[in-house]
């Protein structure tokens, strides 16, 4: 007996819904201390794909970029953010460390330690998850679940 594709699709994204595992909205953050109150969707991009480590009038201003680990927060970021599935982040990154052109964004153990690290550092950012959000950081922009990619951000292909 075979299974069609479609069963087995339904069977999957039913175990997902069922088990609680769901994608969460994304908060890009700063300490309080930080001079930035915002960031652009395109900013971020540059910044987490390492085209840039400073933002707008803070040219002075280097930003220590912190990432996530958990692949599925990961991927989250980068589809919402600019369409990249891991696969293409990955080889992006090796590219670019080959070359030794620029190092990847500091990845550090856990939402947790993200939220830690940027609490204490004024020219860092990072991402979390937002019901990780508390009052020791401030929110630069917020990727929601379901958001597409802003066509206004350059997808790895075409750099």
């Amino acid at each position: 007996m075979r299974i069609s594709p479609a069963i087995l699709w339904v069977v999957f994204l039913s175990g997902l819904v069922g088990s609680g595992q769901t994608l969460a909205d994304i908060a890009v953050i700063a300490s309080n201390e930080s001079p930035l109150s915002a960031l652009t969707p395109h900013e971020v991009a540059d910044l987490y794909l390492g085209l840039t480590r400073s933002v707008g009038a803070h040219a002075e201003f280097s930003v220590v970029v912190y990432e996530h680990p958990d692949n599925s927060l990961r991927a989250n970021f980068y589809r919402i953010l600019n369409g990249m599935s891991i696969n293409q982040l990955n080889a992006y990154w090796a590219r670019l460390q080959f070359s030794g052109a620029v190092l990847p964004p500091v990845r550090l153990p856990d939402s947790q330690a993200v939220l830690d690290a940027v609490s204490h550092h004024s020219n860092a950012i990072g991402y979390i998850e937002t019901n990780r959000l508390n009052d020791s950081v401030k929110v630069l922009r917020l990727f929601q679940e379901g958001q597409g990619n802003d066509p206004s951000v350059r997808p790895v292909a075409s750099q």
